[in-house]
């Protein structure tokens, strides 16, 4: 026998739930890194669009909007998270950060005349 064999070990709830919230916001980080990353071509891209075509800064307002959407996004999600909706969660961190990648695509497809 090895040492700590006669020793039993418990499962614990708490501990698991740590160990989830921690697996959850590892990708919770990376996304709202990969957004920013975008959100921030988006920015360089308006502001070459704004010099070239003479548009007005409206044209950030897409980028402003996700920019301060995204992490309130994320904030609701922990929050459905930690009331035991964790399928729903990851479905909507994930979808969400789609949405908003594919939709400042589609704004700076759309503000070139």
């Amino acid at each position: 026998m090895h040492k700590g064999a006669d020793k039993m070990y418990h499962y614990d709830d708490r501990q698991t739930q740590k160990v989830l919230e921690a697996v959850f916001y590892l990708p919770g980080m990376i996304m709202i890194l990969i957004v920013y990353g975008f959100i921030y071509t988006s920015f360089i891209a308006v502001k070459l669009a704004i010099q070239e075509y003479g548009l007005t800064f409206m044209a950030y307002m897409p980028s402003i909007l996700s920019l301060v959407a995204y992490p309130v996004i994320l904030y609701r999600t922990r929050k459905m998270f930690q009331s035991q909706k964790r399928l729903s969660a990851v479905a909507w961190m994930m979808a969400t950060a789609s949405v908003i990648i594919v939709g400042l695509y589609w704004h700076l497809l759309h503000i070139i005349p």
